[in-house]
């Protein structure tokens, strides 16, 4: 063993040697040419764990994205891609305290990495910290004047507290930056017809359903309409509602509920029928729908929609009311009286005097 051992000295001594006898350009040049398959090298691996951390994000992989995300850091620190990434896929996790962390790194790397900060504001939100969210949103707003979108999650935090006025605000920011901003304007909207300025609402959804005509926006005109007392107009923007999609439940049970109270009952009816068809599970539309039977003085039709409806919200006073109605005219009087008891306890002060009426 320590002949082999000498030889390989002797060997690697020879070498050094041979090297002596290069020119210092030469030793130069060669020292460059390993430096360069050393970065290639570097870079390749690099770009390997990156690739593979991408596939894994859009296959759903997210612990394995992460894991390739953090080798690409290993190997080169000052990744912000790498870093953004990692925070995406910890946001998928709902590891939202280590995506902020990791967003903020990568913000820290590349400040032009607007994205990192609208994803902080996201994680904030899904924290459910709303004031941290919506500084957020206003920290990104100050580097990127242009984000409508910030604007606009800060109308629809503000929105959710029924904060009107602030969210009329943000809306209004939103569609400064963006005049097409559709959701905006349906929301902001929205606000309006919360407040009961219909007018305003009005054209807030005419603006909305021009720049982006769906279904939901011509439904939300439409409840306008129909809350400023424009039955016609109503009926029309339901109608256009379900042209644009003719599966969308709610503009047909809204659309019947307008003819319900036009007393146009068989209109109602088949708006109902429809309603119940895409979604058997809509309880306000079998609601709905049992009114009518009951008119009809089909009271076991009324009752089986009732009884369902009930079965999918056993907390809906008014399906409870009616339920106890219905049962009273099926001579079923002790049902009628448990059904309008739950409902005075769920807070109904109405099925109180039906109790006190029929059941003392």
């Amino acid at each position: 063993m320590s002949v082999v051992f000498s030889m390989g000295l002797f060997w690697a001594y020879g070498q050094q040697e041979a090297d002596s006898t290069l020119t210092s350009e030469e030793i130069q040049f060669r020292d460059s040419i390993a430096a360069i398959n050393t970065n290639n090298v570097l870079i390749q691996e690099i770009q390997e764990s990156y690739n593979a951390g991408a596939e894994d994000f859009a296959s759903s992989n997210f612990k394995e994205a992460i894991t390739s995300f953090e080798s690409v850091i290993v190997l080169d620190s000052a990744n912000a891609d790498a870093y953004f990434n990692k925070g995406l896929s910890h946001k998928e996790l709902k590891n939202y305290e280590v995506a902020i962390s990791d967003f903020e790194s990568a913000f820290s790397i590349d400040d032009s990495y607007f994205d990192a900060i609208f994803n902080i504001a996201k994680c904030y939100e899904l924290l459910n910290n709303k004031e941290l969210a919506l500084s957020t949103y206003d920290r990104l707003l100050s580097i990127d004047p242009s984000r409508a979108e910030a604007a606009y999650n800060q109308g629809v935090l503000y929105y959710l507290q029924k904060d009107y006025d602030n969210a009329i605000k943000a809306y209004s920011k939103a569609i400064k930056i963006d005049p097409y901003y559709a959701y905006a304007l349906n929301d902001r909207g929205s606000c309006f017809r919360a407040l009961e300025d219909y007018d305003k609402a009005i054209a807030d959804y005419l603006e909305a359903s021009k720049n982006d005509p769906q279904a939901f926006i011509f439904n939300n005109l439409a409840s306008a309409y129909r809350k400023a007392g424009d039955k016609d107009q109503a009926i029309d923007f339901y109608t256009k509602a379900i042209q644009s999609d003719a599966n969308y439940e709610m503009a047909y049970n809204n659309r019947g509920t307008v003819y319900f109270e036009s007393e146009n009952y068989d209109m109602a009816l088949k708006d109902f029928k429809k309603a119940i068809e895409i979604n058997s599970d809509y309880a306000m539309a079998l609601c709905n729908r049992a009114a009518i039977y009951h008119l009809q003085e089909h009271y076991t039709g009324a009752l089986a929609d009732l009884e369902q409806a009930v079965k999918l919200q056993p907390k809906n006073v008014t399906a409870l009311l009616n339920r106890g109605i219905t049962r009273e005219m099926l001579r079923d009087v002790e049902g009628a009286c448990q059904d309008w008891q739950k409902a005075y306890q769920l807070g109904m002060e109405k099925a109180n005097e039906y109790y006190i009426n029929n059941c003392e």
